[in-house]
């Protein structure tokens, strides 16, 4: 029983990995809601406070949020799409008109660097679709050719108590580290040895229209929707395998 609880977990775990990265080509290609998480995170208020204190570039505070999350978003697309077009993000004023770069060199740097883990992270998703769907094809074929199951896998209430154990498990590890600690380790794991990760408000637009706050709530956008995504495939394999 044990031994059967784990395998269907690791599978299930493993689904659900790739469910997350599909989860980011979703909600990346929907700017992540922003325009709703910032009113959720209290952006503007935020961007009032510390805009006006930068020691690089004026006048963010004078912007409509509009245009904030217009910058957002070419900021999302840019990381999808291997850093490019990042420095050349402005920010501008209601006419239109052209008030100065977004991004220092810095922070250019440091987001070619998340860019390049989103592209490793895509690759190996793409391996651990490959190995699923072999397995997952192998366990049809061998029920089909002799009528009995080389893996039977659970129900979709099972699994999905098996989800939840999970889940909960990562929950609670989170916050028992604390959510600014998680962030703060998987970026010195993540980054070592390459561009500053760490800003200042006063020195950074990007860190004060992106707060470590909203990325709890992208966080938590994007483990809802892999989770979405990962009820209905988890559906599908467990009709074609029982």
């Amino acid at each position: 029983m044990l031994k059967r609880f784990l395998i269907n977990a690791c599978l299930s775990f493993a689904l659900f990995l790739t469910c997350l990265m599909l989860s980011w080509f979703v909600c990346s290609q929907n700017n992540f809601l922003f325009g709703q998480l910032y009113e959720y995170n209290q952006l503007e208020e935020h961007i009032e406070k510390y805009a006006p204190q930068n020691r690089n570039r004026g006048n963010f505070e004078t912007t409509t949020k509009e245009e904030r999350v217009r910058v957002f978003g070419q900021i999302v697309h840019a990381i999808n799409n291997n850093g490019f077009g990042l420095e050349d993000i402005v920010y501008r004023t209601d006419s239109g008109d052209i008030i100065d770069k977004f991004l220092t060199k810095e922070e250019v740097d440091h987001l070619n660097d998340v860019s390049g883990l989103i592209k490793i992270l895509n690759k190996l998703n793409i391996y651990l679709i490959v190995i699923l769907a072999v397995l997952i094809l192998f366990c049809w074929i061998y029920k089909v050719r002799k009528a009995k199951y080389f893996w039977k896998p659970v129900s979709l209430l099972a699994a999905f108590l098996n989800m939840v154990v999970l889940v909960a498990i990562g929950c609670s590890a989170v916050f028992a580290v604390g959510p600014q600690n998680v962030f703060y380790i998987l970026h010195e794991w993540f980054f070592a040895d390459k561009a500053q990760w760490h800003f200042y408000f006063q020195d950074s637009l990007m860190t004060t229209l992106l707060p470590e706050p909203i990325f709890g709530s992208i966080a938590i956008l994007l483990v809802t929707v892999a989770f979405l995504f990962w009820i209905i495939l988890s559906n599908v394999i467990i009709k074609v395998l029982r």
